[in-house]
């Protein structure tokens, strides 16, 4: 799951440098699938699914797989990875706006607490430095906006049909007819040969395949399965206060006033949805 990884943003901007966003999002959902397909077999957890149930998965495919990547690393051509990484999380506000679809209830207190933690996300991603949008990343911007919206729909979606399917069985599924439907851009882009990808490049399109797709996408479901919509999607607003932890730790990156100042309010707006 995309936004559920700060770092994938990177990986995915190594990895456009050599192959397009067709062929980046192909050869990751085709690896996902094959991955998450083999482990299901093993484990008897994959469950035949009913053929009213098809275009419900196919919009699925679309939404959190298909369109959603192919826009999200369109939008890494003309806009930075901080700015991806703050604008993906309007994607909770949306999924809370959608919530009623699903019976939830969109209170005052809600939204304002979503709005507490997304502000924080935007001080904590953007060190403090507000005058992130540009003129010139104005395109991938309103994209990556875009893209909230599509995993908004996607969750909402799958909530759905969670009621009739385990979290494993919607995610292979979606991957897999994904994958199929992203042949036709591939192929109209230029259809890459992996043999010549680089090294770098192979353990990017792995990281993405398996830790994003696969472990992120599942653990995406489970959650949704046990938790209201909006009460999942806020916890999206936690990651970037984790990695700027971990930077710290790991990369001796300082810890200013606004990233301190931007966790606090990612804290309190993630404790105000979970108490609502």
């Amino acid at each position: 799951m995309e936004q559920l990884s700060s770092a994938s943003f990177i990986f995915v901007k190594i990895s456009l440098g050599e192959i397009g966003p067709f062929n980046l999002a192909l050869y990751r959902f085709l690896i996902a699938a094959l991955v998450l397909y083999a482990i299901l077999k093993l484990s008897g957890k994959i469950v035949p699914v009913s053929r009213r149930d098809l275009p419900g998965l196919v919009f699925l495919a679309l939404t959190g797989v298909t369109l959603l990547y192919a826009v999200q690393f369109l939008a890494l051509f003309y806009t930075t990875a901080t700015n991806s990484s703050i604008l993906i999380n309007t994607s909770a506000i949306f999924v809370s706006v959608l919530s009623f679809t699903v019976g939830e209830k969109l209170t005052g207190r809600k939204f304002v607490a979503l709005i507490l933690a997304f502000s924080g996300v935007v001080l904590t991603a953007s060190k403090g430095n507000l005058d992130f949008l540009h003129a010139e990343t104005l395109k991938g911007d309103l994209l990556m906006i875009f893209d909230g919206f599509l995993w908004a729909l996607y969750t909402i979606a799958g909530k759905r049909l969670l009621e009739r399917y385990n979290p494993e069985t919607l995610t292979v599924y979606a991957f897999a007819i994904g994958a199929v439907l992203l042949l036709p851009f591939a192929h109209a882009e230029g259809l890459a040969n992996p043999t010549t990808f680089s090294t770098m490049t192979w353990i990017s399109i792995m990281f993405l395949a398996i830790f994003c797709s696969v472990f992120g996408y599942v653990a995406w479901y489970s959650a949704l399965s046990a938790m209201g919509a909006t009460k999942v999607a806020v916890f999206v607003y936690l990651i970037p206060l984790f990695t700027a932890v971990m930077a710290y730790f790991t990369l001796g990156e300082d810890i200013g006033p606004f990233t301190v100042l931007g966790g606090v309010l990612i804290v309190s707006g993630v404790y105000l949805v979970e108490r609502s």
